[in-house]
């Protein structure tokens, strides 16, 4: 029996010299580390989760495997064995029959992976010829059992469809059937799921997990999210700083976690905080005793224990904060801002209104299909209203129609922003909107400081200097440095480049912002952090916010009111507690029970097969709603 992936003692160094130079082991001068003496197993059939922060060196450690690192970044030691095959030591041509056949790839953007000018049948061909043999009928009929064993109840027509006729779960599936085409032993997921919808999210886990029991398969899943590998993994593996920081079984680290950095990635996955209303604000200058989370250490006295009272300075708009505390960090508790109605002064007015919004796009010349229909909605001021709903469910034509990029086809859409109580003044950006992905945000040609200060251009009254102040203030605000603003957005991280897309959405002063998915692709402490961000903004600034998001967590955390979206249709809208605790649409009840627990819960028991039932109820989600 093959004994599966092991890699023993990984050192990776990025070289000093330009990359555009071929880089060799030992050359020029001395090389920044990586990776640091990783290790880890995978055995055939097991699921182990690689989990870590954006930059952990989760993603070179997967490179390594398929022997694909970038040319300025070089092995320095270390072995990395499949099946007792020495990959470091193998060719170009040993790698290709390996990768594709012996091994496995998933991606986080499938849709990138394809080649748009072929089928997703031309594309299985491929494999199946390369590395089984198959060709003619052979080959097209096992491509069809392959997609329907990725959960195609029409294998066929998946097979004549190109990429871009496919949602991001069905993509995904597509993606799941081509790396099984070769029969691998070894699966690499590199956050697979992260862009999907929950619902989608536990289809194609469950797919996962059904083909290596079935097929002996080793997974080596990499994620950010702690959560979603509670109810699969057999082991975890944690990594930051390019190192091994823990590792064992799940039920181990998720229960008993040893290490300062698995604790805080647990503390930011629950997604728990303090939320403070109007009405029981604290008057000015006193200090409250607030539950501490985990999260919330101090470097003096060590980590508190849950529950532990600190007195913490807690900012509330309308409040002086409090003078700093003997500590010698200031913990800041994010407060969600209620509208006015729920402290019991008057109404809040509406300053957004959709009234019987209809959208249409045409498709393939079958007429046009509704992207929404008949969709009244409003956002009052001050108000953060959360937004629900699978892919394809109208969530991102929203977006597009509240900032004026789409126009309705029926319907109107009113904003009662009155001029002077923003310094713009202006409807055309009162409304803003952040992108789900902050590199494709961004002109890679350009500088950072060029990208924010385009917009400022157009105004005529704005001179050189105003424009840096403002800008300036905006990267502060999002707490980042200014020196940021000379590196191109290739030179930044995920959660950087996010909270720059927030700075330039306010340096418009807008009255609403739109967060389109503007968390899905960021690890747990880096969404943390951001949603943090934006509670402040929103109590600052007066902000209301509209937070589009498929995560359950997010919109718990965020929202005073949820909207659900199906099938381009409003559905349900609720109070988030309402919402969370009675569901009233069958829609709504499948997010909500779709949705994940806190990653510990899934083995509070201590029972061994306590994650089983998980995974079995997500199989019988695929058989019962498509993609």
């Amino acid at each position: 029996m093959s004994e599966g992936l092991i890699i023993e003692d990984l050192h990776l160094a990025l070289s000093g010299k330009a990359p555009s130079r071929k880089v060799r082991s030992g050359e020029g001068p001395i090389a920044r580390p990586v990776l640091s003496g990783v290790g880890l197993s995978v055995a055939p059939g097991e699921f182990v989760a690689l989990v870590g922060a954006s930059g952990s060196g989760k993603t070179m450690t997967a490179l390594s495997v398929l022997g694909l690192l970038p040319p300025q970044i070089h092995v320095q030691s270390g072995s990395i064995r499949l099946g007792g095959t020495d990959l470091l030591q193998s060719d170009d041509r040993e790698l290709n029959r390996i990768r594709g056949g012996r091994m496995g790839m998933l991606y986080q953007q499938p849709k990138r992976m394809f080649n748009p000018r072929m089928t997703i049948g031309s594309h299985l061909a491929e494999p199946l010829k390369l590395h089984r043999g198959l060709r003619g009928r052979q080959a097209r009929q096992q491509a069809l059992e392959l997609l329907a064993d990725a959960g195609f109840d029409d294998p066929a027509r998946c097979a004549r469809a190109y990429p871009h006729q496919l949602s991001g779960g069905m993509a995904q599936r597509a993606m799941l059937a081509l790396a099984m085409a070769g029969q691998p032993e070894l699966l690499l997921a590199d956050e697979p799921t992260s862009a999907l919808d929950k619902v989608l999210e536990r289809q194609i886990l469950a797919l996962i997990d059904n083909q290596r029991r079935q097929h002996g398969l080793g997974v080596l899943y990499i994620t950010h999210d702690l959560a979603t590998v509670s109810a699969f993994a057999d082991r975890v593996v944690v990594m930051d700083g390019g190192r091994v920081q823990e590792s064992g079984p799940a039920r181990t680290v998720l229960d008993t976690p040893r290490t300062a950095f698995t604790k805080d990635l647990l503390a930011a996955s629950a997604l728990t905080a303090a939320q403070v209303t109007s009405a029981q604000a604290p008057a000015a200058g006193t200090a409250v005793r607030i539950p501490v989370q985990p999260l919330l250490r101090t470097p003096t006295a060590g980590p508190p224990t849950a529950g532990m009272p600190l007195r913490i300075p807690v900012r509330v708009a309308g409040h002086t904060p409090v003078a700093r505390t003997p500590l010698r960090t200031t913990v800041r508790i994010p407060v969600r801002r209620p509208p006015a109605s729920e402290a019991g002064a008057p109404a809040p007015r509406t300053i957004l209104a959709l009234d019987d919004v209809t959208k249409r796009f045409r498709s393939n010349g079958r007429g046009a299909r509704p992207a929404l229909e008949g969709v009244s909605l409003s956002l009052r001021e001050g108000e953060i209203l959360g937004v629900l709903g699978q892919s394809g469910s109208g969530k991102s034509t929203l977006a597009r129609l509240l900032v004026g990029v789409e126009t309705p086809d029926r319907g109107s859409i009113t904003r009662t922003i009155p001029s002077g109580e923003r310094s713009t003044g202006d409807d055309g950006t009162a409304v803003q909107l952040v992108f789900q992905e902050p590199h494709d945000a961004f002109d890679p040609r350009i500088t950072l400081r060029g990208s924010l200060e385009a917009p400022l251009l157009r105004r005529r009254n704005c001179a050189a200097d105003e424009r840096r102040e403002r800008i300036y203030t905006a990267v502060r605000d999002v707490e980042l440095e200014p020196d940021l603003l000379d590196r191109y957005p290739g030179q930044c991280s995920g959660g950087q480049l996010q909270r720059l897309t927030i700075a330039r959405a306010l340096l418009l002063d807008p009255a609403v912002l739109i967060c389109d998915e503007a968390t899905s692709a960021l690890d747990a402490v880096t969404q943390r952090k951001v949603l943090d961000l934006l509670l402040r903004l929103h109590s600052d600034r007066r902000l209301s916010l509209i937070m589009i998001s498929h995560d359950m967590n997010v919109i718990r955390y965020m929202s005073h009111r949820v909207a659900v979206l199906y099938q381009g249709a409003l559905v349900e809208l609720a109070r988030t507690t309402d919402f969370f605790a009675n569901p009233s649409h069958g829609h709504s009840k499948q997010l909500v029970a779709a949705a994940r627990p806190d990653p510990r819960a899934a083995t509070a028991t201590g029972d061994p097969a306590a994650s089983q039932p998980q995974a079995a109820r997500a199989l019988d989600l695929v058989s019962s709603t498509d993609a």
